[in-house]
């Protein structure tokens, strides 16, 4: 049986990755998009006026980033009335050609390296304007002209990064979310499920299932139909206006329900229960007008690994010097709180299972270890082994600080030049919470543990710790240098965004 049944030859199939929308467009679930002729514009799938709110937020951030760079330059440049003109030409066609490159459509701003590279050839087709038109105008100084696009990229691009940031916090807060009716109710359906709704920064709120009874299914408060074909009637009555089926429970009705889906005016992706594959490992290949999906092999290199390394050891020394003044006033003001000991070294699991110790900068009392008990039910963590309490009393005053603004770790760059941890990986786990991991969760000792990771740029703030798993596994299944680049890149916004947010936390909590 194909994944989905031939479809009529206006509608769309596309391979996108969960989330619609993420600030790094790495990781993720393979999900096959069934449009019907129109466009799905971006923000579509939450209701029409969240679509077209956000859109507009997107459209401001773009011209804000286009004006910033040919504003300056129409006025530094003496041209007058010309040197307006040609600026205006250029900002004007950078907006048409993203337009026309669809980066106001969810299935483009899913994949950020998509988003970045199609972001990069409309700022570019404006920088050639400018050019075109100078030349028409008689200057030759063509390349210095087309270099323009380059800081228009840059600025659309770290605005779209601020905007995907922003996104996925009023998300997790239960904004802009998209409802769905899911069709299914088997395992891979409850997999899902658990990922959604644990996961809402990715934009998925299921208000409605359909599919055969089940006892232990976790969606029993929510309405439910055991006939997947009356899916108009049951979106009506969640509110949803798009159906997520899970390709393992099709059978034969397939074909019926994506065509009655469709009639419905319903947006339709379905779920293959591909877990772990990245996206680029993912092809079309239509055999007679049926969409299958080809799956690349994983192909490993060992320079890759050869490349990881140097990239750890050479990054790791330059970050390590210039943070030492930082690391020298932070260890003074520990010293100078309780008289104890300015680092905490902490047994992890390791690569290969290997247990070896980790630095920290000490933010706890000396007598930490003894309290642990005593603190157990402030866990904020949920479904899992990991602990976390934001009102930990154990923490210092000065602990309090440098956990806010992630100072406490930048020891760890010590077990990165030793080799015991890299810049990227897993974090790494207590020897207590990993003798509760499964088997399929133990696969992340296979790599060095990381100083940061996929879960720390997706959902850092998330409680859950199914994200946890699945973003750690996630990585180990689709890592490559890119990936650890793109997240190096995510990690200085995404730490810099939280401790500021820490910081405004801990001076709300002293004023009151």
């Amino acid at each position: 049986m194909s994944l989905i049944p031939t479809l009529s030859d206006r509608s769309k199939v596309t391979a996108v990755s969960l989330p619609v929308v993420t600030d790094s467009g790495i990781g993720g679930e393979i999900v096959v998009s069934v449009r019907a002729p129109r466009e799905v514009s971006f923000g579509a799938g939450t209701t029409k006026a969240h679509g077209i709110d956000l859109r507009r937020r997107l459209v401001v951030l773009d011209l804000v980033a286009i004006c910033a760079v040919w504003i300056p330059t129409a006025i530094l440049n003496a041209g007058g009335d010309r040197q307006a003109a040609c600026c205006i030409a250029a900002g004007v066609v950078t907006v048409l050609a993203m337009r026309a490159a669809g980066l106001y459509q969810s299935r483009v701003c899913a994949v950020r390296s998509a988003e970045v590279a199609r972001a990069l050839t409309s700022a570019m087709a404006g920088a050639a304007t400018y050019a075109g038109l100078e030349w028409i105008a008689g200057n030759t100084a063509i390349a210095s002209r087309l270099l323009l696009g380059l800081p228009v990229a840059l600025t659309i691009i770290a605005l779209r990064s601020c905007f995907a940031r922003w996104l996925k916090a009023r998300r997790s807060a239960g904004h802009f979310l998209r409802t769905v009716v899911l069709v299914g109710t088997n395992d891979d359906a409850v997999a899902l499920w658990t990922t959604l709704t644990s996961e809402p920064e990715l934009g998925y709120r299921i208000g409605a299932v359909a599919g055969d009874t089940r006892d232990d299914a976790p969606w029993n408060e929510l309405p439910t139909s055991t006939d997947s074909q009356d899916l108009e009637a049951l979106a009506a009555r969640a509110g949803a206006n798009g159906v997520i089926i899970v390709a393992s429970v099709l059978g034969d009705n397939g074909q019926r329900t994506v065509d009655q889906a469709l009639r419905a005016g319903l947006h339709v992706q379905v779920w293959p229960g591909l877990s772990g594959l990245a996206s680029r490992r993912i092809r079309m290949t239509p055999v007679s007008g049926v969409p299958l999906l080809y799956i690349e092999p994983q192909r490993t290199s060992s320079w890759r690994a050869v490349a990881k390394r140097a990239m750890d050891v050479s990054l790791a020394a330059c970050l390590g010097i210039a943070a030492a003044p930082l690391l020298l006033v932070a260890a003074l003001l520990i010293k100078l709180e309780d008289r104890g000991p300015v680092t905490y070294r902490g047994q992890r699991v390791g690569r290969s299972g290997v247990l070896i110790d980790v630095l920290k900068l000490r933010t706890m009392v000396p007598d930490a270890a003894q309290m642990t008990d005593k603190v157990a039910a402030l866990n904020e963590r949920t479904g899992g082994p990991l602990f976390k309490a934001s009102r930990d009393p154990r923490i210092t005053r000065v602990g309090r600080i440098l956990r806010a603004t992630s100072i406490d770790e930048l020891p760890q760059l010590w077990n990165v030049l030793n080799g015991t941890m890299s810049l990227v990986g897993p974090r790494p786990a207590l020897p207590a919470e990993v003798e509760q991991f499964d088997a399929e969760f133990r696969r992340r000792h296979e790599m060095r543990p990381g100083m940061t990771g996929l879960w720390q740029i997706e959902a850092r703030d998330n409680p859950s710790f199914s994200a946890y798993r699945r973003l750690d596994l996630v990585y180990l299944d689709t890592w490559s240098i890119g990936l650890d680049i793109a997240i190096l890149g995510s990690t200085a916004h995404v730490v810099l965004a939280s401790a500021v947010r820490n910081i405004r936390g801990l001076r709300a909590g002293r004023e009151q």
